[in-house]
């Protein structure tokens, strides 16, 4: 081999290596996690959520998440933690009562990213939703997703009304609801681990 043909070698080869040293960084920076301290069963409460449509507006006393699970940790984010029972209570559309209830379970609890404005806040989402609403002459039901915060500092997981992904469907409620009407649900859940009665922190990779 010629002296030429033997540097075009070498430099082959170290760029060879530049390019594999690379990869395997980006690689090794992707295995990264999200976790939450203390994790395991946990119950949240909201005071007075509110679910709105264009020509309606659901409000509730309160709402509880009754059951539900934060995983230690997650490689992507996603399902994070679950919603297995929820519930709404005193519901009402106009002054008229409403029942609000599961369709499926369980509901996931994403973590997204860490918030912009706030070091203490990790952006989420609640998806896999699906839900049903009754009252007198008037049903729908709703499914999708919904968006906010889970605020480290205050222990209290925000939903945000922002979002086009919770849809109306199957809904007979004399125009007030339609099929295909976007919802906007804003609720600002206290989220406590169990087995410590206190709120969780989760740690952004």
């Amino acid at each position: 081999m010629n002296t030429l043909a033997r540097r075009a070698a070498v430099v082959t080869a170290a760029l060879g290596a530049a390019i594999g040293m690379t990869v395997s960084t980006a690689s090794a920076g992707t295995a990264t996690t999200w976790t939450i301290t203390p994790s395991g069963a946990y119950t949240a409460h909201a005071d007075f959520p509110t679910l709105e449509v264009p020509l309606a507006s659901l409000e509730c006393a309160s709402s509880d998440v009754k059951a539900g699970v934060l995983q230690a940790s997650s490689a992507t984010g996603n399902g994070i933690a679950n919603i297995n029972n929820i519930t709404f209570t005193d519901c009402t559309v106009g002054g008229i009562p409403f029942d609000v209830t599961m369709k499926t379970t369980p509901w996931l609890i994403n973590a997204v990213k860490p918030n912009a404005s706030n070091s203490n806040w990790v952006d989420a989402s609640v998806s896999s939703i699906s839900a049903h609403i009754s009252g007198i002459g008037c049903s729908a039901d709703f499914t999708g997703k919904v968006y906010g915060r889970y605020q480290n500092n205050t222990g209290d997981l925000v939903i945000d009304g922002s979002g086009t992904d919770l849809v109306a469907s199957n809904a007979s409620c004399l125009g007030l609801i339609n099929n295909g009407d976007v919802a906007s649900f804003n609720a600002s859940y206290h989220v406590t681990v169990t087995s410590t009665g206190t709120s969780p922190v989760i740690t952004t990779p």
